[in-house]
Parts: C-alpha cells; structure tokens; sequence
C-alpha cells in the first residue's frame, strides 16, 4: 500500500448523525485511499458515560454503522472492493463493541476479507477514580483540582494520537476504531503509516495535523458554516473533503469532482482557525504552528497548505473528565406584542419569588429575540424566554416545575409555553473536567477480531518537549491610527471582516480575517483585546478573559474569551453552548469601518456571488 504519491484521504463525518452518505460517496466518486470520520464532541463523550451506566454493552457511536449499510449495504462492498481504509473515533467509550459490530456488518454480507481492529488504552477511568494519577488540576480553572468528586467520575480519557492507529495498519487492519483519539491522529495516521514517517519528522507531522484539523468537520471545509454563503451556489449535499498530503508534509484539500459546495481559502481558513486555543496546535505526536500557515487557490476546487512549522510534542496529554454533575431541566415561555420587556421582568420576579435560589447549582432565565414596530406576523413579534436550572437535589427541579406552573395563570398576558413540558422533567447532566498527564504514562495496544494484540509503548520523555509551550498573547505592537484608513462609515463589522467561532471546553474561540492585503492592517489595529471586550457588550463579564494572536499568513486575528462557554456544552446553561454563533453576533456589532475597503470587499463579494 504505501506509496511515493500523496495519500488521499477524505473526510465522511465531522459530528454525530452527520454524513450518512458519504462513506460511500466518497469510496464511490472521490478516488481515496482511506477515510477518516470524526463522532466526537465533549457533549456526546457526556451521554455516552451516562448511557454506560445502565447499557455496558453500548457507549459507542452508532452512525458508522448507519454508513456503512448505506443503500443496502452498497457502501461497505465498495470499501471491501477498493480495498480502502477507515479509521475514525466512533469507538467513544466502547471501541471494542462498535468493532465486534463493524466486523460483524461486513460478515452478514458475505464479506469475509476486511480485517477490523480496535485501539484500547485511551480509558482510564478506573486509575482516575482510584487515585492513582495523583492530583489533577482543572486546565483551565487552575486552582480547582478534582479531589474529592472522584467518586462522581463517570468516564476519563486520555486525548491519544495515532501511535495505536499505525500499529494497526502496521499489523494490516483495513478498519481501525478508536476511542477519544484526537480529531486529527487518524488523518495523521494514515498519512505517516503510507510515507513511512518518522516520530522526529515534524514538519511532515504538522502537515498532517493541520490537514486533519481543517477535513476533521467535514462539510465545514466545503462550504458548511461559513458565513459567505452567499458566494456559495449549490450548498446543499455537498462533497465532503479530501486532504491530498505529500511526504514532504505539503497539503491540498479538494472535494469529488462534480460535487456541491466549495473549497476555497475563505473555507479552508474558517475551519483552520476554528477551535483552537492559539498558535500552538499540540497533539500528542506533533506541535504545529499555526500562525504561519499560508493559504493558496491552486484551482478549482483545490487549496494548498504551506507555512506550518512542526516541533517536538508535549510532555503532557489531555484528560477529559467526565463527572455526574446533577439534574437540570429547561422550558421556554413565549411573549409577544408590546411591553415585551415588562412582560419579561414580570415573569422571573414571579417565578424568582417561589423558589430558593440555594436549592440550584444554577438558575437562570434569558431573554432571546425581539420584536420590530407594526409587526406583519405574530412570529415577527414573539420572543423567548428560556428558563434553565441545575441541581445536585432531583426534588428541586420538582421546585422549579411548581413555580413555573403556580404563576401561569397569573402572569403577563399572552403568556405561553413550549408545548413539549417533558423538557421539565428531571435529566442528569455531566460537568466537563479537562486535565492534563504525563504522556509517558499512556501505553496502547492494538487489538484484532482475530485475537492478535499490539503494545504500543508510551512516549519516551526524550520524545517529548521539556515543556507545554505558553500560548502568545498581545495587542498589536504598533498598530497603526485608525483615522489613517480614510473616511469611515457606521456599519456592521461583517460588512468588512469574516469570522468563525467555537468552543474549547468553557472557552469560546473566535477567528476574523480580512481578504485585502489593505484591510489587513486595519484589523490588526482595530480589533485589540480591549476592543474584543466591548463588542461583547453586555456578554461580557468581569471574570472573563480574552487572549489574541495574529497569523500575517491568514490575514488573521484569533481571540480566545475564556469562560464564556461556563464549564463547557455538556452542562453549561447558555444556549448557544458551542460557542457556533459567537462569531456572527461580533460581526453584526456596529462600528466604525473605512468607506474604500468596505467598497472593495463588496466589489470582492458581488463578483465571487454564486460563481463557487
């Protein structure tokens, strides 16, 4: 199998539920040598945990499973035909049952040749709850150790890389199932088993991080998610991405020819700088610069990575923890008309009245949406109001139903309720602990249906770096006057800038760039921390922090707000928990933009609209 040629590697899935088809759209119409798939996020690592806590023989991610029987079975012959590989992370907390599963899919077919492995070692939920890794400390709430809630640890997983997977394909697997592997190690997998990679080939490396970082999402890369839709023509059943990576680390993301979508730099950069932390990308096989990526149209369709810088790994991995955290339950109650406000404030001082605010570990009612003057519909003038509580106690969501209830018929007029009431009806939710270990402390092993097992020793402490790099955090170190950039115009900050925002745990990390090499410097002045802060408005709270970097290569500012996203998606009481929207509320702030880059970018955007 390995070869001197780039290794094509296309993407099926970047979430759960998603990509039912491509597994075999891309193994039918992308020409690829493997497929990578990624099911995981911290929310549903959450559900997995509680789910094995009555169903020991689930906790992995069906939906490879649904791929594979696409259209009768069609896409899992046509793997078995081309002979193509597939490792992904559908595995969650039971990798060995989704690979029984797989092998046992591909039997009930007459398929007798595909060999199926699964990668152990990522769970260690049990040395966790006995103590044994010694004191973990919160990543990013320094002070706080986990200690005593070691007895609500439900599940605890090491962030892994692709060492396992390699054994793997190594040993001949055609099907590698892993567990919490990190987004990008089977794309970095793949393409270090086909060129023969060293571990110290780090610029290699970093390209293979870096590819997997932007196909990882899938139809993110091709047009999903990115806030020029408009230039977009066809979004709907889009091809899924294809990373082509050299042996020298060189990448070219593309899609199937004759496919929806686009891959573009603006697409390609979205998802570059979404999610991540810093211009640090560690993984543990690689660090990757990312602030001197360059991006560049090559074709239609075809976008080459250059620029990323690789070094040594960190001597530490990410521990994902997750702890039972209690019972929540939501409702939204519905106003519409005039007086919304007052209608607003007279329903939490109702309901704020008949409970104690002790009895919950949080509480909170949020108004979403307004409403125009002589509004044409009623939906026009309708706003929500999302009432959101959490508890240690199951009996205080009783508390918080009976307050709701005991003032619906003395509340304000038009008062109502979302129709489905079982969203009141007490669930257990997960509070997310992100942690980090020794990395050599993390053995693997390989495991086949046959019964062959691979160890996969741990990191070497001379493999690693002497330390986990500080992410760099600065305003511009001149910026330029403001007033230098000509007249200006009150406009919202998307009429100039793109973004593209996310979460990291609590964090929620937000990528704007310009496309003008003109524009560029305005951004680096304009958008400083300080700034951050105040388009935030009132989202803002003091206990925040934002952290910027610049990338010249992008043409862009990246910013962290830190403890925006409260403890993370798994328990966190803000709607858009994900961090998705963040970015867009930025850009529809108001402000101050120069006249003659805002005339040339919508000469950029009427020209790009619908050619894509």
């Amino acid at each position: 199998m390995p070869s001197s040629r780039p290794i094509r590697i296309g993407n099926a899935s970047g979430a759960i539920g998603d990509g039912i088809d491509q597994v075999y759209r891309l193994a039918r119409d992308g020409n690829v040598d493997a497929i990578t798939a990624d099911y995981l996020a911290e929310f549903n690592i959450a559900w997995k945990a509680i789910e094995l806590t009555t169903r020991p023989d689930l906790g992995y991610e069906p939906g490879f499973l649904e791929q594979l029987a696409w259209q009768d079975g069609a896409a899992a012959k046509l793997l078995a035909r081309k002979n193509i590989k597939v490792v992904h992370d559908g595995g969650a907390l039971n990798p060995e049952g989704l690979a029984r599963k797989t092998d046992g899919y591909f039997r009930s077919l007459g398929i007798e040749g595909v060999k199926v492995a699964w990668v152990s070692g990522d769970d260690v939920t049990g040395v966790v709850k006995e103590g044994k890794l010694g004191k973990l400390m919160h990543l990013d709430q320094k002070s706080v150790e986990l200690g005593g809630l070691k007895d609500k640890v439900l599940a605890a997983n090491v962030y892994t890389g692709m060492t396992g997977i390699i054994a793997a394909l190594e040993a001949g697997a055609q099907i590698v199932v892993c567990g919490r592997c990190c987004d990008a190690s089977p794309v970095m997998g793949l393409a270090t088993w086909w060129h023969g990679w060293k571990s110290t080939d780090y610029p290699q490396l970093a390209g293979s991080l870096l590819a997997g970082h932007i196909i990882e999402c899938g139809a993110y890369a091709t047009g999903g998610n990115y806030c020029g839709q408009s230039e977009i023509a066809q979004l709907h059943h889009v091809g899924y991405p294809i990373a082509e990576i050299s042996g020298d680390g060189t990448v070219v993301i593309t899609k199937p020819e004759h496919t929806n979508g686009a891959v573009t730099v603006d697409t390609c950069k979205a998802q570059l700088l979404y999610e991540i932390q810093g211009p640090y990308y560690l993984n543990p096989d690689v660090t990757a610069r990312v602030d001197g990526a360059h991006l560049e149209q090559i074709g239609k369709d075809r976008v080459r990575l250059t620029g990323i810088v690789g070094s040594a790994p960190p001597p530490t991995s990410k521990l994902a923890i997750c702890l039972l955290g209690g019972w929540q339950a939501e409702i939204n109650a519905y106003a519409a008309g005039l007086d919304v406000r007052e209608k607003m404030a007279l329903m939490k001082d109702q309901v704020m009245r008949e409970i104690n605010p002790t009895d919950f570990t949080a509480f909170s009612m949020e108004t979403y949406g307004g409403n125009p003057p002589d509004p044409k519909s009623q939906q026009d003038c309708t706003v929500m109001l999302r009432m959101f509580a959490q508890s240690e106690d199951k009996g205080a969501m009783i508390k918080f139903r009976r307050a709701i209830f005991y003032n619906g018929m003395q509340g304000y007029c038009g008062l109502h309720l979302g129709m489905d009431w079982r969203t009141m009806e007490p669930k257990p939710y997960v509070k997310y602990f992100p942690s980090l270990v020794p990395s050599v402390g993390v053995p693997l092993k390989a495991h086949f249906i046959d019964g062959r097992v691979i160890d996969v020793a741990a990191k070497r402490k001379e493999e690693c770096a002497s330390g986990v790099p500080v992410q760099p955090n600065y305003d511009p170190a001149s910026s330029a006057s403001l007033s230098s950039f000509g007249a200006t115009a009150r406009l919202p900050l998307g009429a100039l800038v793109f973004a593209r925002s996310g979460d990291k745990g609590g964090n929620a990390n937000v990528g704007f760039w310009v496309r003008s090499p003109s524009a560029w410097p305005w951004l680096c002045s304009f958008l400083t921390r300080d700034k951050v802060i105040r388009l935030l408005g009132k989202d803002w709270k003091p206990e925040y922090e934002v952290e910027r970097f610049e990338a010249e290569g992008l043409m862009a500012v990246h910013v962290l707000i830190k403890g925006l996203l409260q403890e993370g998606v798994s328990s966190s009481s803000v709607l858009d928990g994900f961090g998705k929207s963040v970015g867009e509320f930025l850009r529809a702030r108001v402000v101050d933009l120069p006249t003659e880059l805002v005339r040339e970018e919508k000469r950029r955007r009427m020209t790009m609209k619908g050619k894509l």
